[in-house]
């Protein structure tokens, strides 16, 4: 399930929204529950601020947030220093460091915040940082962000649990969630440190994040690129493998969603928000057109952009040949 606000106003109640959503689909007693939101800036303002910080960096934009888990099996201490080193070595200052049992109880869940001394590359250096953290098998990150966080446990009721969660000052605009369990026909995948990714392809994920990591395509260009083995071939790139059921990806400011066949993704149009769901939600939701990609676009003034069937190729035509032209980096 996916959720917008229309007015791209940060709240809990949209936050909110989405958990009850979930609530009345039921979920399974054991399964795995995800879900993603925009970085909760007043939440971390007071974070910053119990910890002797200066509360306005949380609202600077390339403020960084993650969310780390660490075995329970594992000496915790070590690890953490560890991970300082690295985070000091990709070139990030930390500013907050705390770790608490995860809400399921499972692993210990460790909350880091930080800025770049630099931003160049941003996005590739973090997705490299998360790389280099997890070569350490007791360390698994859900999200490393300066754009949203990722709160994981398996069930509902344990995510509930979540002091964030239950915070009346977690609020976002944009929020991602993913319910599965064993042997379901989605599967959750984390898309670098971009965002989430849920999907049901034989498609590679470590090919999609390569478009975006290593050659700089955005997730608009890269989706087309991974899908359409036209556009493959015209840009120099072998097609990936196909078919794909149903592809829902989230990367910083970007989201996309493609199905195949017919009642896969479902929207419905709502005077506060738009939902993209998995199977109906409201008895106005309509299934999108199969084969058709749906896009959303959030721009730094917080203007979203919904781009579906001709104007997605139109943007996506648009990109690909500034790119051959201007010989250059499309920006996130």
């Amino acid at each position: 399930m996916a959720a917008v606000e229309k007015r791209d106003i940060p709240t809990n109640e949209h936050v909110q929204s989405v958990l009850g959503a979930l609530a009345q689909w039921g979920h399974p007693a054991k399964g795995n529950v995800i879900i993603q939101l925009d970085i909760p800036r007043k939440l971390w303002m007071e974070k910053l601020a119990n910890a002797g910080q200066n509360p306005e960096i949380a609202t600077n934009d390339h403020f960084i947030v993650g969310h780390v888990h660490i075995s329970r099996s594992a000496d915790a201490d070590p690890i953490r220093v560890h991970l300082r080193q690295l985070c000091k070595q990709f070139g990030f200052v930390l500013l907050f460091e705390s770790i608490r049992p995860s809400s399921d109880g499972n692993t210990l869940f460790l909350q880091i915040a930080m800025l770049p001394r630099d931003v160049f590359s941003l996005s590739g250096r973090l997705f490299r940082l998360m790389a280099a953290m997890e070569r350490d098998s007791n360390v698994r990150v859900a999200s490393l962000s300066h754009t949203h966080v990722v709160y994981q446990a398996d069930t509902l009721a344990q995510l509930l649990r979540e002091p964030d969660v239950s915070h009346p000052f977690l609020a976002s605009t944009a929020t991602f969630a993913y319910v599965g369990q064993a042997g379901a026909p989605l599967c959750y995948k984390r898309l670098g440190s971009a965002g989430m990714l849920v999907h049901s392809a034989k498609t590679s994920i470590s090919a999609v994040e390569t478009l975006i990591y290593i050659d700089g395509y955005s997730l608009l260009e890269a989706v087309g690129l991974a899908f359409m083995p036209n556009k493959a071939k015209q840009n120099g790139l072998s097609p990936l493998e196909q078919p794909h059921v149903l592809f829902a990806a989230c990367s910083e400011q970007e989201a996309i969603w493609i199905a195949n066949t017919a009642e896969s993704l479902w929207k419905m149009d709502t005077p506060s928000r738009v939902f993209i769901t998995s199977k109906p939600y409201g008895d106005t939701a309509k299934s999108l057109t199969p084969g058709q990609p749906l896009a959303l676009i959030r721009s730094a003034a917080g203007q979203t952009q919904w781009l579906d069937g001709t104007r997605f190729y139109q943007e996506m035509n648009t990109r690909l040949s500034n790119r051959r032209t201007a010989n250059s980096k499309t920006a996130f």
